[in-house]
């Protein structure tokens, strides 16, 4: 928690979760455009947000991404926003924001969306029960709203997630699993209309032993545009990462779904 106010305390800082925010996935150059700091201080600003685990980076080739990673803030949301606080507290944020938005120009947008989704969460326990809350059905209904997974988890056997009346909420191919480090996959997205139209994207799970805790790393990419999958994973995966944090550390599931 201290590393995420000290992380957040700084408006530099700020400003370049709001660049990652409106385009994920950018490389060092990208950030520093427009930045109204030297190359130096971003590099030393990003050091700082990756301690606090507010940006995960992944490289590719030569390149080094950097992605926005908003659980460490919603865990400080669960923890200091009780159930009955929030609604109110999102009402006024939202007061605010009009008010704001009437009186100043309108953001700059930049054109081209994220075609990946990555997060990070670090969580006190062992990688083997890290692996089984990630593939045991009893496990995922009780931090993947609700949902139980199901599959062999051998190469090119299919994988399904079931809500608790049986139907269909998505369903994969498992690419690789090595136990209890990696695993991939495809998914499909079944659980409304919108998503459904959506063609498969690409998961990857990884988990890295850190003494007595795990760094849980969880990739969404494959996504051809802006699609309602996409922008879906973007709203709700911190919930199921929070939720796993929460049932492993616990004991006890965030929110009862079933």
């Amino acid at each position: 928690m201290e590393l995420v106010f000290k992380a957040l305390a700084d408006p530099s800082r700020r400003t370049l979760l709001d660049r990652l925010f409106e385009r994920d996935g950018q490389t060092l150059t990208q950030l520093c455009q427009h930045a109204g700091m030297t190359r130096f201080g971003v590099m030393k600003h990003l050091r700082v947000l990756e301690g606090a685990s507010l940006v995960a980076t992944r490289k590719m080739g030569r390149a080094k991404f950097h992605y926005l990673n908003p659980v460490p803030i919603r865990l400080l949301h669960d923890r200091w926003i009780t159930k009955y606080a929030a609604r109110w507290a999102g009402a006024l944020g939202d007061l605010k924001r009009q008010l704001e938005e009437d009186t100043m120009p309108p953001p700059v947008r930049v054109a081209a969306p994220p075609l990946r989704h990555v997060q990070q969460i670090h969580i006190r326990t062992r990688p083997e029960r890290l692996w089984q809350a990630i593939t045991r059905a009893s496990d995922t209904r009780d931090y993947f709203y609700g949902t139980q997974v199901e599959s062999s988890w051998k190469a090119g056997q299919p994988l399904t997630y079931r809500n608790a009346d049986g139907t269909l909420a998505a369903e994969g191919m498992v690419i690789a699993a090595d136990p209890p480090r990696k695993l991939v996959h495809t998914l499909s997205a079944l659980w409304d209309e919108a998503v459904a139209l959506d063609p498969p994207h690409r998961v990857t799970w990884t988990i890295e032993e850190m003494g007595d805790v795990c760094r849980l790393t969880v990739e969404h990419e494959g996504f051809e545009h802006d699609t309602a999958t996409l922008k879906s994973v973007q709203g709700g995966l911190s919930v199921i990462l929070d939720g796993l944090k929460t049932l492993l550390e616990t004991g006890t599931p965030l929110m009862k779904v079933h």
